[in-house]
Order: C-alpha cells, then structure tokens, then sequence
C-alpha cells in the first residue's frame, strides 16, 4: 500500500508541506543569544529544531513522491492550489469588516478585508446581507473590473442586483486578485471566503454568478471544487485554454493584454504551465459538473468564439443538470441579460 492511499492526496501533502515548513526554519536560523527558558532551541521559535531530522524527513518525503503514479491522481488534487493549502502555515485573516458607504450601496453592505493565507497578499469583497436559507449569490466580476462591477455598473445593477434582493439572497461580490481567472492563489482565497461566509455569515449554499471573465473563473471553480457549490450561471465563456490561446493570438489589444494579465497570474503561459490550465478546463473534467449549470451565449459574440462554447455544450448534452442557451444574432453581453431563477436555477 503506498503512503499516498493511506494517508489520502491531501493528508500527504499537508505532511509534506509541514516537512518543508521545518527545513526552511532551520535554513533562516541563525546563531544569537540564548535564554536560560529557550536554551537548546532556537530564539523565537516554540519548539526545538533538528536539522537532521528534518532533511532526513524531507529525504522520505521524497523517496515517497517518486512512488506516486499521476495516472491515478484526482484533477482537483493535482492543480498546484493544493500545494497553495499545503503551505498555509495560517488560515486566511480577515482584517476588518466595515460599511460601504456611498449612493450605489444598499443599506448593509459591508466591505470584508483579508490577507490571503498564500502569501498575506491583502484582498477585499462585498457582502450584502439576505435571509440565510436561501442561495448565497456569489458574483465574480468580468476582466479589467472589481468586485464592485454589480453595483457601479448600472446595467448590471439594474438587472442582476435588483433580482438579487427581490429574491432574498446573500450576494457575496469577490475581488480576488483582480482578472486572474481564478489561479491557483485566486482559488485559494475563494475557497477560505466562502468557508468564512458559512461560518462567520450564516451562508448555506452557493450559486457562482459571472458574465465574461466572470464566468470563465466561475466554471474553472466548479471544476476544481465542485463539493464547495451548489451551482453556476455562466454568462458568456468557452474553455478557459481555448478562451487564452484565442485572446493571446487575437488582433485585438484588450484580448492580448487579458492573456499577457492572465499569464501573469498563474506565473506561466498555456504552455509553461498546461498542469494548471488543464486542471481548471471544463471540456478535460466534464465529468466533475454535477451541480446545476446554466451557460449562455451569444451567437455573434466577437470576443469569445462561439464554436468553443458549443463544445461545451456537447460535452454536457443530455445531463439534466445542464442548460444551454444561445441568443441568436446576440453579441458579447447578450449572455448577461438571460432571466433565470437564482434559486430554482432554471430560465424563465
């Protein structure tokens, strides 16, 4: 039986991580003085350091990893986000929680600070109270924008926002790191603020809601934590591989400076990092989207290729689980503008 089935993908790498956490330690101490209390370990640290004990773990560690087989690995547990949680020495933090003032905030709105636990990177969300029983809305604002796009943005406003508190619902509006498309360190953060939602708001369930970029961040979550949602509205997306290839050799400026951002994010392209792509593509993990699933396009929809979509939409045919929709002459946010129930999860 190898060490990975006993102790199970996650609980290996956390070991691992933990294992790496003590060499560095020891690689970052140095000699000082000493107190009588912390005599025979280092200052500042809580317990005692063996530098042998820790390489000779770290040897195991690898003897063990060269013993996996990745055939048999699950695609959530393969993308470099685990390696993310692995190294959390802490939990996020959240710094602060405060009113959002100004006209375009509805009565309660809090701003909610935090430090990411991936790298004490300092992020913020919006939250707009609702009756917890019902479906926590979860927005994810397109490319180039924030997590304030569903208010400041009046056509947004005007059609996402007010059926938002028609129906009662907590909306959560992320920021996460910017156009990301939901990297590694962006999954990370979206996973510790929606178990902070649960815990600390009363949050039951969560329907992802993106248009564009968005959308294209929300599906690659979906592939990657389906377990953490209760479904997504898709607005406007195709695979996020053929989505940056497509944008990366595009004549257009907007679309090569989201790949180069993108990119940027992940630390690499499509080909220096295909893992990572790979992990979050929805025609590769198809198979993973069992939560309900509306996905709408627009037919003329020049800066996403609606040829892509369709794939999509093969892939999943049949599942009744999954809706698509197709506005016929419809340009690129054409898809935003599709009435559907945000609790039922069906178009009307």
């Amino acid at each position: 039986m190898r060490v990975e089935a006993f102790l199970g993908t996650r609980g290996f790498d956390r070991i691992a991580g933990w294992l790496e956490r003590i060499a560095r330690r020891n690689r970052r101490v140095r000699p000082g003085p000493v107190s009588r209390a912390a005599k025979g370990r280092p200052a500042g640290r809580g317990f005692p350091l063996c530098p042998l004990g820790a390489m000779c773990g770290l040897l195991l560690a690898g003897v063990l990893c060269r013993g996996a087989d990745p055939s048999q690995a699950d695609p959530s547990q393969s993308d470099s986000s685990v390696s993310f949680e692995a190294k959390q020495s802490e939990p996020m933090s959240v710094t602060s929680v405060t009113p959002q003032r100004g006209a375009a905030y509805p009565p309660g709105t809090e701003r909610i600070t935090y430090r990411s636990a991936v790298d004490g990177v300092e992020d913020w969300a919006l939250f707009l109270p609702g009756d917890p029983a019902r479906s926590t809305i979860v927005y994810l604002h397109g490319s180039f924008s924030l997590a304030d796009q569903i208010f400041t943005r009046q056509d947004v406003r005007r059609f996402w926002l007010t059926r938002i508190q028609a129906g009662r619902h907590p909306l959560l509006s992320v920021n996460l790191r910017g156009t990301a498309y939901m990297s590694p360190a962006a999954t990370a953060d979206l996973t510790d603020l929606l178990r902070y939602c649960r815990n600390a708001l009363g949050c039951r369930r969560f329907v992802l809601l993106g248009g564009s970029g968005g959308a294209s961040s929300a599906m690659a979550y979906a592939v990657l934590h389906p377990e953490e949602i209760h479904g997504v509205i898709a607005m406007g997306m195709c695979d996020i591989v053929a989505r940056l290839d497509f944008a990366r050799r595009s004549g257009n400026p907007v679309l090569q400076k989201l790949a180069t951002t993108v990119f940027a994010a992940y630390g690499g392209t499509l080909e220096e990092k295909p893992e990572l792509y790979q992990a979050r593509s929805v025609l590769a993990h198809a198979d993973r989207l069992t939560m309900p699933i509306i996905l709408t396009m627009g037919e003329n929809d020049q800066l996403i290729p609606v040829a892509e979509t369709r794939k999509i939409a093969a892939a999943m045919k049949g599942r009744s689980n999954f809706v698509y929709h197709e506005i016929p002459g419809g340009g690129h946010d054409a898809a935003l503008w599709v009435d559907i129930d945000l609790e039922t999860l069906q178009l009307r």
